[in-house]
């Protein structure tokens, strides 16, 4: 049995970690059960158990860069967490883009409509996110310097450079594909902000 002191000491540990509360929690509980499994299976006391505790769980919780843009320093278990949250977002992005550009394709008058719909969610979302106190003005301010929006800068100057080489109508394609480009950035914008006011980590 793990006592109310021992517990504590458990949750300083992860504290130190600098992990987030959720994370935290589920973490701290996988910890009780294994070093009560130690105690009773290795007829050991409670510091050596939480000693080997440790060490099983020495490269999860090891201290690393949070993203390659990115200066914050989390724990791997929680970077590759955010790292396939980040995949997801940009999945979920790139279909979203290519769905909205198809229908702009029809009815080229549409990516005006589109372009207020995804101003009129971020602006909402950055309005609930500031009035609920789920972020600070300067972690939006922050969001522009995000490693995901970071990497979109980036692609994007790609984009414009390898239309500006190879394309002679750069008007009419740098113009549809800067849309779509457009709108991909967006709905990364928009899907961690919605993200940050579900309290999931994303870096904000």
């Amino acid at each position: 049995m793990i006592t109310l002191t021992q517990e504590k000491e458990i949750e300083h540990y992860l504290l130190s970690k600098n992990l987030n509360h959720q994370l935290s929690f589920e973490i701290k509980d996988h910890f009780i059960q294994q070093i009560l499994t130690l105690m009773e299976e290795k007829k050991t006391n409670f510091q050596d158990a939480f000693t080997d505790a440790k060490l099983s769980w020495k490269q999860e919780l090891e201290v690393v860069k949070a993203d390659l843009f990115s200066f914050r320093k989390i724990t791997k278990i929680e970077k590759d967490m955010l790292q396939k949250r980040f995949r997801n977002i940009t999945v979920y992005s790139i279909v979203s883009a290519l769905l909205l550009s198809a229908c702009i394709l029809m009815v080229s008058v549409s990516f005006m409509y589109f372009q207020l719909l995804l101003i009129g969610i971020m602006a909402a979302l950055v309005g609930y996110n500031l009035i609920f106190r789920k972020m600070k003005l300067y972690n939006y301010l922050q969001l522009s310097f995000h490693p995901l929006v970071l990497k979109n800068a980036i692609v994007g100057i790609i984009l414009f450079t390898t239309i500006f080489i190879f394309y002679q109508d750069l008007m009419m394609v740098g113009s549809g594909i800067m849309k779509a480009f457009f709108l991909y950035v967006m709905a990364v914008k928009i899907q961690l902000l919605y993200c940050n006011a579900k309290k999931t980590s994303v870096l904000i």
